[in-house]
């Protein structure tokens, strides 16, 4: 199967447990040069750390770059797919035709390492990326970051607390590089929450197991709250949340909007009318490309990208 071939596995309904995909070939993405597996992190004890970089081949110059952060509620999810829902692909060759590249990340999940690893994680490509922006063609100058769901809190995270010269190093971390600018130009978030709060009972389970997720430290479910982190100096940034999200309400992307707009960010909240998380009750592969396409324009002219 084509990765492009990819849908969810019913059309309508409960989802089963996914366990696999099945074998899967794939072109590439369309008029990049890419990059599959560079390792940007070995942390001792855990797999190796890798993302994919997709650059757009014949551009002349070095290019900016976007940073996508894949969700699945910090739990599952992977570099190379976005939602099913999603035409894959898709987000991938519309960056790269608009002139900017952009990298795919890996991050440890919680059932390997509580937080803040995956943080340290999208900490960690984003200096790696700029180490070797030179070699791989890339404007270190020009960075931004987009995620959803998780991925979102994630990318919020590494914008917020890359741009804050008092950030906690703690929440920062040194892993794979160790040290590096981690300020961003841009951030998009999709339906990501603007604090861990209002979630730990959905997280921590019947059982409250899922509480060891925040590690040991009794402060770690405030730290990880994007909204703890909002300053004056925040990237400009796009919130696009569905209007019948179940699974993290629109009201998180209210606060943390009106938050960063209090601060004096710039910062735009598009709301999507009567569609679910992952914008679910679009039709696949058709109605969500708009929303890419006002994303990728958003990002193409904050990161002065310029059209092949």
């Amino acid at each position: 199967m084509d990765i492009r071939d990819l849908r969810p596995p019913v059309d309508n309904g409960p989802w089963p447990t996914i366990t696999h995909h099945p074998p899967i070939s794939s072109d590439g993405v369309r008029g990049a040069r890419s990059w599959t597996g560079l390792t940007y992190a070995l942390v001792p004890g855990y797999r190796p750390l890798v993302l994919d970089l997709h650059v757009p081949e014949g551009a002349g110059a070095p290019v900016p770059l976007v940073v996508w952060v894949h969700g699945g509620g910090w739990v599952e999810g992977d570099r190379r797919y976005v939602p099913l829902e999603w035409p894959q692909q898709a987000l991938f060759d519309k960056l790269v035709a608009a002139g900017v590249a952009v990298a795919t990340v890996d991050y440890r999940l919680l059932e390997e390492a509580p937080f803040p690893a995956c943080v340290h994680d999208c900490v960690a490509a984003v200096r790696y990326l700029r180490r070797y922006a030179g070699e791989l063609g890339l404007d270190a100058t020009r960075v931004g970051v987009w995620g959803e769901s998780a991925g979102a809190h994630l990318a919020a995270m590494v914008a917020f607390l890359g741009s804050d010269p008092h950030a906690d190093d703690s929440l920062l971390g040194r892993v794979g590089v160790g040290e590096g600018d981690v300020g961003v130009d841009a951030a998009v978030l999709y339906y990501g929450p603007d604090t861990l709060g209002r979630l730990v009972s959905d997280i921590a389970g019947e059982g409250g197991e899922g509480l060891s997720w925040f590690g040991d430290d009794e402060r770690m479910v405030d730290l990880m709250a994007p909204i703890t982190h909002v300053h004056r100096g925040a990237p400009p940034a796009l919130l696009v949340h569905g209007t019948a999200d179940s699974i993290v309400g629109l009201d998180h992307s209210e606060r943390l909007h009106a938050a960063l707009r209090s601060a004096g960010v710039d910062s735009t909240l598009e709301v999507v009318e009567g569609v679910e998380h992952c914008f679910v009750g679009t039709t696949a592969g058709t109605n969500v490309e708009p929303i890419l396409d006002r994303t990728v324009a958003f990002l193409a002219a904050r990161l002065r990208a310029t059209v092949r």
